[in-house]
């Protein structure tokens, strides 16, 4: 049995979903429980990080990693193009999108002004432990502040390389959302980039869908990116490409 060790409500971690679920690779999740999942991550891969897929006696860490591992192993429905100039423009897009990851998740956590509904959707998997869930919510506010850099200067330098993100992709598909970044079918590319910039968009289905916890001026400038063609494009993928089997 695989084993993807996750936290819900990470981007990386449902990057890793997607590709797992692109494959029709039967999967169960571990939920572990944030800043106390250091201990059985660093124990499995020597990391601090998840996602973390096991896969009999295989442990892979790194949602990069564990893509590449999933195309080596099961080359049925191929992420990665044959042809060897395409396969290279997926490869470094891919590395690309990865690294705006970090960007998204640092904007989006420093919009937050109501920490409620955010801590309810990272912690509701998780059963209560005679109130140890709750206690933890002040000391994980601060942690995730202080991990991911949220202070104001480096926020702003965040929305600007989530938006040359965008950007990037409206320049792959010359503004039609209809179109793959590379080549005409789905690549490791674009779930990289429709997963990591998918907490913008809250698609329908995904763990972001119904958080709030922002201002109305934050409201009124993600609405703006929606309708955009990247915004539109991130939409597309999750409606015709992210066929969920579990």
């Amino acid at each position: 049995m695989r084993t993807l060790y996750q936290f819900p409500i990470s981007h990386y971690c449902e990057k890793t979903r997607w590709h797992l679920d692109h494959k029709g690779l039967d999967f169960q999740v571990d939920n572990l429980f944030p800043g106390l999942h250091r201990l059985k991550s660093k124990r499995l891969a020597g990391i601090v990080t998840l996602p973390i897929l096991k896969d009999g006696e295989q442990v892979i860490g790194d949602s990069t990693q564990i893509a590449l591992y999933l195309e080596q192993h099961y080359p049925d429905h191929p992420l990665l193009p044959a042809d060897a100039t395409q396969r290279a423009e997926v490869l470094e897009l891919e590395a690309q999108f990865d690294r705006l990851g970090v960007h998204v998740r640092r904007w989006l956590y420093g919009q937050i002004k109501q920490w409620d509904s955010v801590m309810h959707a990272m912690l509701k998997v998780y059963r209560p432990l005679l109130g140890l869930r709750d206690l933890m919510k002040p000391v994980l506010i601060n942690g995730v502040q202080k991990l991911y850099g949220v202070t104001p200067p480096r926020v702003a330098k965040s929305q600007a390389e989530l938006l040359e993100g965008l950007a990037l992709i409206e320049s792959r598909i010359h503004g039609d959302p209809s179109r793959y970044l590379v080549g005409d079918q789905l690549s490791l590319a674009d779930i990289s980039a429709a997963a990591l910039f998918a907490p913008l968009f809250t698609p329908a289905g995904t763990p972001w869908a119904g958080i709030a916890g922002h201002d109305d001026k934050t409201q009124a400038f993600l609405d703006e990116l929606h309708a955009h063609p990247a915004g539109q494009w991130v939409l597309r993928r999750y409606a015709e490409d992210r066929q969920r089997r579990n």
